[in-house]
């Protein structure tokens, strides 16, 4: 009994361990994505853009609406490396270390999806009101009436 006590113990001890490296691995993306999102000029988030819609572009769902050149997916890729490098080592490089020490295997693309949501949400924010010219407010009166109608 005491023997399972000290498995279970050590177990529950490694995983929580294994949680708090998860977290940190995650803060530590985040900082990173921060980083490079603060330090970047137009010319900079314009090239994250383009990086994010040709990787989104890549899906089926996305190559049923355009499809985008292979030749043009390639040059706006190698265009977000330069400029990804480029904020690394100029303006990101202890936060970037710090990811390479916390998450070596997953910690930039973490970071790259996490600076894809925050470019993408300025985007959606910039356009949402002219496209969908809605309140929540209307959405919730046409939720009721539809509800009352049923």
């Amino acid at each position: 009994m005491r023997r399972a006590s000290t498995v279970l113990i050590l177990a529950l001890g490694a995983i929580l361990a294994a949680g708090a490296g998860a977290s940190q691995a995650s803060e530590a993306s985040d900082a990173l994505a921060d980083c490079l999102y603060k330090n970047t000029s137009q010319a900079d988030r314009n090239a994250f853009v383009q990086w994010a819609f040709v990787t989104i572009g890549k899906a089926e769902t996305a190559k049923a609406v355009a499809e985008i050149p292979q030749a043009k997916t390639r040059q706006v890729e190698k265009n977000a490396q330069a400029v990804l490098t480029r904020i690394v080592l100029k303006s990101c490089s202890k936060p970037a270390m710090n990811v390479l020490m916390t998450d070596p295997k997953k910690g930039l693309e973490n970071t790259l999806t996490s600076l894809a949501y925050k470019l993408a949400a300025d985007e959606v924010a910039k356009r949402t009101s002219p496209v969908l010219n809605l309140t929540i407010t209307d959405l919730l009166n046409s939720s009721v009436t539809n509800l009352l109608k049923r």
